[in-house]
């Protein structure tokens, strides 16, 4: 077995904080049954989850001002890069 490529290690520490999120102890806990129940709550969730909070992490760490479209060529690219990469390492 391989070493633990750093992309997976942090989106393990990315996936445990999000945890916090619905854990109902947490101060920042998120109702799951508001995020169901709600029209268009879950939508609004993925939405920010996706789209809003990465640029915003982005353009904080960069110093840049990408809006959301722009951001999201930036992911897409990001996408392409890491699937060739795998796709590298399985030959």
């Amino acid at each position: 077995m391989g070493k633990i490529p750093q992309s997976h290690i942090y989106a393990l520490k990315i996936t445990e904080v999000l945890q916090l999120l619905f854990d109902e102890e947490s101060e920042y806990a998120i109702d799951k049954t508001e995020l169901i129940e709600g029209e268009n709550n879950l939508t609004d969730f993925f939405h920010a989850l996706a789209n809003v909070a990465p640029t915003n992490v982005y353009n904080k760490l960069v110093n840049d001002d990408k809006n959301q479209l722009e951001f999201n060529h930036i992911a897409n690219q990001l996408c392409f890069q890491y699937s060739k990469k795998s796709d590298e390492d399985k030959e």
